[in-house]
């Protein structure tokens, strides 16, 4: 009876050495999706990280300032400086809060009794600051009747310059030509002016 050879060692070695390969070629079976880390994909996959920045743009009037209209004093049966509060976009300048100033109290703050000496059909020209000086420049007589009454109007021009910082003494010129003005007593001058020039019109 004869029997059966196995088959010979080189070929057992071949077939484990194909089926050894088979197995390291297969791809690898995943349960599900797997969440991946950006820094472990390639840069041309990563997205783009994007950053926004938000522009804030501010309108409107932003810095508070005073002018100064007049309202009847109880006591002496007169007009005196009263400070009311403007706004205006910075940065401050004389000419910006004198516009204000000539611009005249609202409706709300006539009915509180305030009013202004000032002519509204003037209007401010420039304010140019020298030496801590400013000239403020008009286009018609803004101070008009009784001098009594234009002293109070130059007083409310003078303080409401002043109340802008680094200003200490106000002039005045019409259309580009200095004029003298009525201090608080009652006379003329050229002389830069400044609230003790007007310290019966101060307010209380």
């Amino acid at each position: 009876m004869s029997r059966r050879r196995g088959a010979p060692p080189l070929l057992l070695a071949v077939v484990g050495l194909v089926l050894v390969l088979a197995g390291g070629c297969s791809a690898p079976i995943d349960s599900g999706p797997r969440a991946l880390r950006t820094a472990a994909l390639p840069p041309d996959l990563r997205g783009t990280t994007s950053t926004t920045t938000t522009t804030i743009i501010t309108t409107g009037e932003s810095e508070e300032v005073t002018v100064y209209f007049l309202k009847t004093d109880p006591a002496s049966g007169t007009g005196r400086l009263v400070p009311v509060k403007r706004r205006v976009t910075p940065p401050v300048t004389v000419e910006k809060v004198l516009q204000k100033l000539f611009a005249g109290p609202t409706q709300e703050e006539r009915l509180q009794g305030i009013y202004t000496g000032i002519n509204p059909n003037s209007t401010v020209l420039g304010a140019p600051i020298e030496d801590k000086i400013a000239t403020v420049d008009y286009s018609s007589d803004f101070a008009f009747g009784p001098v009594p009454d234009q002293i109070k109007a130059f007083a409310q021009v003078v303080f409401t310059a002043l109340d802008v910082g680094g200003v200490t003494g106000v002039l005045f010129a019409k259309n580009g030509q200095r004029e003298e003005v009525p201090s608080g007593d009652g006379s003329s001058t050229s002389a830069p002016l400044g609230r003790a020039s007007y310290a019966l019109e101060s307010p209380r």
